[in-house]
């Protein structure tokens, strides 16, 4: 019997491990701000003369206070809350983050295609840790896996797809 006319889907496109790479180096060098006042309070600030030995040899170095490591510490701390809370806003309501949009793919839920959510958001972007363990190996994933994902896509079932 016929089931009548054929529903349209289009087909899904998924976004390449070289988008992917060039959209991780894009979201690197936007953090960089983020983290720049702890670097700065690290290099610019005060600094006490301690004891060191380079090489074998004995001497002097200026190295920075400890309110100056609690400081910076605090600063990289409150950088990067504020930019993972940019980030994971940004990818779970848009999919996509400012490095994902310059090279031209989102992130999707994998059953619905919809947006992933901001705790999705923040899950995905902890499981990168995951992917980073096994010598990487869950980043290089997408380079013969046929959906293209890693293992930070599997483990909260999304997809990268292009726009």
């Amino acid at each position: 019997m016929y089931g009548g006319a054929p529903v349209y889907q289009p087909q899904v496109r998924y976004a390449g491990w070289w988008q992917r790479v060039g959209a991780f180096i894009i979201d690197t060098l936007i953090s960089i701000p983020f983290f720049a006042p702890a670097i700065i309070t690290l290099v610019a600030g005060p600094t006490e003369i301690d004891t060191c030995t380079v090489n074998g040899e004995f001497g002097f170095c200026e190295v920075p206070t400890n309110g100056t490591f609690g400081i910076a510490a605090l600063l990289y701390l409150a950088g990067f809350v504020i930019y993972l809370v940019l980030y994971c806003r940004r990818v779970g309501t848009r999919g996509q983050s400012w490095g994902m949009a310059a090279a031209g793919y989102k992130i999707v839920d994998e059953g619905t295609g919809d947006a992933i959510g901001t705790g999705r958001a923040v899950g995905r972007y902890f499981a990168r840790f995951l992917s980073a363990m096994p010598c990487y190996l869950g980043f290089l994933w997408p380079l013969w896996d046929s959906e293209n994902r890693t293992f930070h896509d599997m483990i909260v079932r999304t997809r990268a797809v292009r726009t």
